[in-house]
């Protein structure tokens, strides 16, 4: 595991930390290998729940750093495809494919592929003032165009594609890009860990179905959806959380869920 990320298991919630402050968490491969190391064994580890994704120092991510890159000490594939498909790409696919609901925490900036891994991410919380964005056009490169265009308007998305522009979490939380954002009281790593807290207690068998459900409907038509919809509701039923649940209910008391 690379020293530049930090991962630990608390509570029912994995922290996932970038640990590259003076180079506001840019991603580099090692870092990549790292990010999707812990997102493996955090999909597969019974005492996970939920987990957080966040960056430490002064932003959560200023995207790759095209510089460490393909250097000697943080080698690529030869391979153009591959070098690009394992690049941050395949933290995206993880977070979306992991029956978990996951929190990404926004500090400063989210540019590049740190606003593609917020995006890829169940909740969004951030600093009013943080900004978000897709600059690879500034750089001459064509990306982000999976995500951004199902999260926001299209001529918003065109915009920042085409353009380079970033927008701030107030405008992004205006949009419904961004769940929550942080106040003068609250720092923006406190308010994940409330919400992730919050998660890692839930129903969360039942929150990896609908997590499932919900990102399968976006390229489903309305009856197929519900369909799917009908699926992860049979599913659910299934679990020891429902029983709980029902449980809890019928002897008015709050659910005391196990994630089974």
């Amino acid at each position: 595991m690379s020293e530049r990320v930090l991962v630990e298991t608390v509570g029912g919630v994995c922290t996932i930390s970038l640990n590259r402050s003076d180079a506001l968490n840019a991603l580099e491969n090692s870092m990549i290998a790292a990010i999707n190391a812990a997102l493996d064994e955090a999909a597969v580890d019974e005492r996970v729940r939920a987990i957080l994704i966040r960056g430490e120092g002064r932003a959560f991510c200023a995207g790759d750093d095209l510089i460490d890159m393909g250097t000697p000490e943080h080698p690529e594939p030869s391979d153009l495809h591959d070098k690009y498909a394992d690049g941050y790409p395949s933290i995206v696919r993880r977070i979306l494919e992991i029956h978990k609901p996951i929190v990404v925490a926004v500090r400063k900036y989210a540019l590049g592929a740190g606003f593609e891994i917020a995006l890829a991410a169940d909740i969004i919380v951030a600093e009013p003032t943080a900004k978000f964005g897709l600059p690879f056009v500034l750089r001459g490169i064509a990306a982000g165009t999976s995500l951004l265009p199902k999260r926001a308007p299209r001529h918003l998305a065109n915009r920042l594609l085409f353009l380079g522009d970033m927008i701030t979490a107030e405008e992004a939380h205006t949009l419904g890009i961004v769940a929550a954002l942080s106040s003068e009281d609250q720092d923006v790593d406190d308010l994940a860990r409330t919400m992730v807290n919050r998660l890692a207690i839930s129903a969360t068998r039942a929150i990896g179905l609908m997590k499932s459900a919900l990102n399968a409907s976006v390229t489903l038509s309305a009856q197929d959806a519900l369909a799917m919809q009908v699926g992860a509701t049979v599913g659910s039923v299934l679990t020891n959380d429902f029983a709980e649940g029902k449980l809890a209910f019928t002897h008015r008391r709050d659910a005391q869920y196990e994630g089974k």
